[in-house]
């Protein structure tokens, strides 16, 4: 895979409620006054045939799947938005930005679910044919406080969501990890802040990328 696709290519990895889509929004926003042309695009989803994987991936009637049939799925959903979206606007010259990438199959399967590292990492390579984003941020919030923002919300859980403290605990524990390896594109910033903090730490990496 050319590497100079990865040089537009931004990713938001954390846990949900961690902040991603009001940050997504505010990068969009500032690109966009620049003068780019910006897509952002959600995982799983992004496309006709990721989005049927998404609602059987997210149904709560499906509590019983089994752990590698939940990563083949979330793989499948994946190959696809970068196939048919992702590479192809990236070839165009415009910045995408995705709500989850791989990183979030590291962390929620590998971690969460407890599978081999080396199987997923395999898996994500094929998903991806190699593409990895040039610059990551990663919006690190406790479980715990995750848990308070979910309730407050109202918003009723998805499958996903659903899995435990236990499993988030696993989770989070998990993207530090990945952090930590892959440090020259991963950014960590504390979800807690002010989101106009957040936003101006996020603007900064950039410029400086």
């Amino acid at each position: 895979m050319n590497r100079d696709l990865s040089k537009k290519f931004i990713s938001f990895e954390g846990i949900d409620f961690s902040g991603k889509s009001t940050q997504i929004r505010m990068l969009k926003d500032y690109l966009e006054k620049r003068g780019e042309k910006v897509f952002v695009l959600r995982e799983p989803g992004g496309t006709k045939i990721s989005e049927r994987i998404r609602s059987i991936l997210l149904d709560k009637n499906h509590m019983q799947m089994n752990p590698r049939t939940e990563i083949l799925l979330f793989s499948a959903a994946r190959v696809q938005l970068t196939v048919e979206k992702i590479i192809p606007y990236l070839e165009q010259g415009n910045y995408v930005i995705a709500d989850r990438f791989v990183d979030s199959t590291t962390a929620y399967q590998g971690y969460g679910r407890k599978l081999e590292l080396e199987f997923v990492e395999h898996v994500n390579q094929f998903a991806t044919l190699g593409l990895l984003p040039g610059i990551t941020f990663y919006l690190k919030i406790e479980p715990d406080q995750v848990i308070q923002r979910r309730f407050k919300s109202g918003r009723r859980e998805d499958r996903m969501e659903s899995s435990g403290l236990q499993f988030y605990d696993n989770v989070f524990n998990g993207y530090i990890k990945i952090a930590e390896k892959y440090s020259d594109r991963f950014h960590i910033l504390d979800a807690t802040q002010v989101r106009e903090d957040i936003h101006r730490q996020i603007i900064l990496s950039i410029e400086n990328n």
